[in-house]
């Protein structure tokens, strides 16, 4: 299906011959444009011109290959069987209404007002609260958990990196092999009193002494403290836009549908 729709779309975009003119198949020329679409149709980035000679000899060759394809389907003349005509015309269909939709949504304007106003309304959506970003070890026994805090109170360099190691090589829970790491937290989803333990420590520091919970003994190791605060506008400025246009194209489609509807005469047959 893939193939077919980049077929068609080369089909309606298929440019004259006063292009750059990269090769000629049985006297069908290949031109920039065409190959440029098929680098779009194979999902890869860039213009032919900006690729190295190893990648443009072998794009070209995967177009002449495809020239050549088109060439034999057509002399079977498959061109004409009713299962590619199908195919076909479901492929413009979709490419229609994609394309209606599309002038639809790029017709909409969003305007610097329209963001400020949307973003000053919505200053909750926007704010974060205070934060943590936090380590644990979780063994089986005190006895364990003692001698890892021990292991950590003789360590003389980088603690964060010593307790990385010991999480990857003795905690039985999930984040081990991650070095422990829980990433950014705020309060309410971690257990009560593992956020207590962990919001009384200092950054870079670690608890000296065993959190008991159903999971085990913990050790944790505080990475960070993020305060409250409000997200900036030029920070989602981007965002904020992207969602007025999306709503009001939303809008206009389900308007337009409506009075499409409205206007057209349909008959359902059941």
């Amino acid at each position: 299906m893939k193939f077919l729709a980049a077929l068609l779309c080369a089909f309606f975009l298929h440019t004259s011959a006063s292009a750059n003119t990269y090769a000629i198949v049985n006297g069908e020329e290949i031109n920039i444009d065409e190959i440029n679409y098929f680098i779009k149709s194979i999902d890869k980035e860039g213009s032919y011109v900006k690729l190295s000679n190893e990648d443009k000899n072998l794009i070209l060759h995967q177009v002449i290959e495809k020239k050549l394809l088109i060439q034999e389907a057509k002399k079977e003349k498959l061109e004409d069987n009713k299962e590619f005509q199908k195919t076909l015309m479901d492929i413009k269909n979709n490419l229609l209404v994609e394309f209606w939709m599309k002038k639809k949504f790029n017709s909409i304007v969003v305007s610097e007002k329209d963001i400020e106003t949307y973003y000053n309304a919505h200053l909750d959506e926007f704010k974060q609260e205070f934060q943590l970003k936090a380590r644990h070890i979780v063994v089986e026994t005190l006895e364990e958990a003692n001698a890892i805090i021990n292991e950590l109170n003789q360590t003389k360099t980088d603690i964060q990196k010593k307790f990385i190691l010991l999480a990857k090589e003795k905690s039985i829970e999930p984040a081990g092999p991650n070095g422990g790491d829980l990433g950014w937290f705020k309060k309410g989803i971690m257990m009560d009193e593992f956020w207590d333990e962990a919001v009384a420590l200092k950054e870079k520091h670690y608890t000296k002494k065993p959190l008991k919970t159903l999971f085990g003994y913990h050790i944790i190791y505080l990475d960070a403290k993020q305060e409250a605060y409000t997200v900036k506008l030029d920070q989602v400025y981007l965002t904020i836009k992207n969602k007025l246009q999306m709503d009001t194209f939303q809008k206009n489609v389900d308007e337009s549908i409506k009075k499409i509807k409205q206007k057209a005469q349909i008959s359902v047959i059941k």
